[in-house]
């Protein structure tokens, strides 16, 4: 081998190694809202209403199903490796808490220590309508008799 094709192969070769070496970096994903320690220590309950909030440290990720008297703040790093299952590596969660005034009333913090994991229910809810009664059997088969 002459001296340009050991050249060309040890630059090959190191740029093949430094391929493989960043394809095995975990990719950090960050998703969500959550506001900054300053904005948030700002807000002080019985003070401030849901509008100085949202001014303050913006809109919520979501509220609660009926009304809107908590407000919901949420954030969470995942982390994708190559060829695994991509897992979450933290997650936080500010709720704010208002009474019937609209003004702040606490402020509630989370993270993976609070979560828990839930099993999920393999059985199934009955709907009803989905099975034909014995009349619309009868009925719906009429029409089949044309063969």
């Amino acid at each position: 081998m002459n001296r340009n094709t050991l050249r060309l192969l040890g630059i090959l070769g190191v740029l093949l190694i430094a391929w493989n070496t960043a394809a095995c970096q975990p990719r950090i994903l960050a998703r969500g809202n959550i506001p900054d320690v300053n904005s948030l220590s700002m807000i002080v309950a019985g003070a401030h209403t849901r509008e100085d909030v949202e001014e303050m440290i913006g809109s919520p990720s979501t509220v609660t199903l009926f009304g809107d008297r908590v407000w919901y703040y949420i954030s969470e790093t995942i982390e994708k490796k190559t060829f695994k299952k991509p897992e979450v590596s933290d997650r936080k969660i500010i709720a704010i808490d208002f009474d019937a005034r609209g003004l702040v009333e606490n402020i509630r913090r989370y993270d993976m220590r609070h979560g828990r994991i839930v099993e999920m229910v393999a059985r199934k809810t009955p709907t009803p309508g989905k099975e034909a009664s014995a009349i619309e059997k009868l009925i719906g088969g009429i029409g089949d008799l044309s063969e």
